[in-house]
């Protein structure tokens, strides 16, 4: 037999021809492909994170995806979280027009979490009665503001989101915010007691970062801040307006233009913060379990106080306010009561030196950003950091 015709006869052969195919798949598979499986994270740094896993909530990277932990995160578009979320009522589209212009000039993605109705709430669905306004419009003004903020905690958990910042729809905040986060990426990791590479910008054992508030103070069992003076950012003393206790930076022997960082032990208002996912799960917890209802942000601010676990980290002055737009008062706030005749002539935000918002003309035209005051005064040293 010649080889010509062993040739044709291994042709011939189904069997041969059969395993021949499958060798041919194997080997060409083996040579081909990835070192390593990709798995979708789970972390901040994804704007587009695949959320769908089943997984247990710990951070989740595939080798070599990211600079893990850079502050440069921060300047992606979403601020250094996996997700933004801004609270808006459904009827409100004024406010979330105003938002989004906001949002595009500062360079950074969000998504819609709907505002909630306290007339949509049954009592029977809440923690406690008690402490519960008698007036119906103050009950559910309350009420649909207690319930969208849950709303957020319970979409992180249920979508296993390991970090998002949240902010509410009038919310305000430097032209310089990504600069800012970055400096307050370096002091939450310090409070958080971050020693290692992190997988987030900020560190990753804390519960809530408390950007945007109208009052916080410092945790007693611990004392530790990150400074940052010089910081041009920081608002003049004459227009620091909050409605309740903050640090008194002139006597812990700051001065007027010194920014900190610090682990909270209270809070009010709830323009801006995040939460982890661990952070979620215990807002969640607690929020079904009080005995005296409050208003979400008395409560988380009473959370950060009184529960060791819940690690909160705030930073005084705030880097997010509520802003005040210029025309009819009404439009201010879905929780209050308003003379509808009554006209603001010029629009404000408290503690924001270079408001976005009051700035977004000059942003669109090119135009160098303005100070919101006359008396802000121009620094000449360069920003300096130190950990206290």
């Amino acid at each position: 037999m010649t080889a010509a015709d062993v040739h044709g006869s291994v042709l011939r052969s189904p069997r041969i021809l059969l395993i021949a195919l499958v060798l041919f798949v194997f080997f060409a598979y083996s040579f081909t492909r990835p070192n390593h499986v990709h798995i979708p994270s789970l972390t901040h740094c994804s704007a587009s994170s695949d959320t769908s896993s089943s997984d247990a909530g710990a951070f989740t990277l595939g080798k070599g995806q990211f600079p893990a932990g850079s502050s440069a995160d921060v300047r992606n578009s979403t601020l250094g979280f996996e997700r933004v979320f801004v609270i808006n009522l459904r009827e409100r589209y004024d406010k979330l027009d105003a938002f989004t212009l906001a949002a595009s000039l500062t360079g950074f993605s969000y998504d819609v979490i709907e505002g909630i109705k306290g007339t949509t709430i049954v009592n029977k669905t809440l923690p406690s009665l008690d402490n519960i306004p008698k007036k119906e419009s103050s009950r559910n003004n309350i009420i649909g503001c207690w319930r969208a903020h849950l709303n957020v905690a319970q979409k992180i958990v249920h979508e296993r989101i390991q970090t998002a910042l949240v902010l509410e729809d009038d919310s305000d905040w430097d032209v310089s915010l990504k600069d800012q986060l970055a400096y307050f990426a370096t002091g939450s990791r310090y409070i958080s007691g971050t020693t290692t590479t992190p997988r987030s910008p900020y560190g990753d054992d804390w519960d809530l970062l408390w950007l945007g508030h109208c009052s916080a103070q410092q945790h007693p069992a611990d004392q530790r801040r990150f400074v940052i003076e010089n910081d041009d950012t920081v608002p003049p003393m004459a227009h620091r307006i909050n409605f309740n206790a903050v640090p008194k930076l002139n006597d812990l022997g700051y001065d007027n233009s010194t920014r900190i960082i610090f682990r909270a032990n209270d809070g009010v208002c709830l323009y801006s913060y995040a939460l982890s996912y661990r952070g979620a799960q215990k807002v969640l917890r607690w929020q079904n379990n009080v005995k005296k209802f409050e208003p979400i942000d008395l409560s988380i601010g009473w959370q950060c106080r009184d529960d060791p676990d819940f690690k909160c980290i705030a930073v005084y002055p705030q880097l997010v306010d509520s802003h005040k737009s210029a025309g009819r008062v009404s439009r201010d706030s879905d929780i209050g009561t308003f003379d509808p005749a009554q006209i603001r002539e010029k629009g404000f935000t408290h503690n924001i030196v270079k408001s976005t918002r009051l700035n977004i003309d000059n942003l669109m035209k090119g135009r160098r950003a303005e100070d919101q005051w006359t008396d802000v005064p121009q620094l000449t040293m360069p920003r300096r950091t130190r950990f206290d």
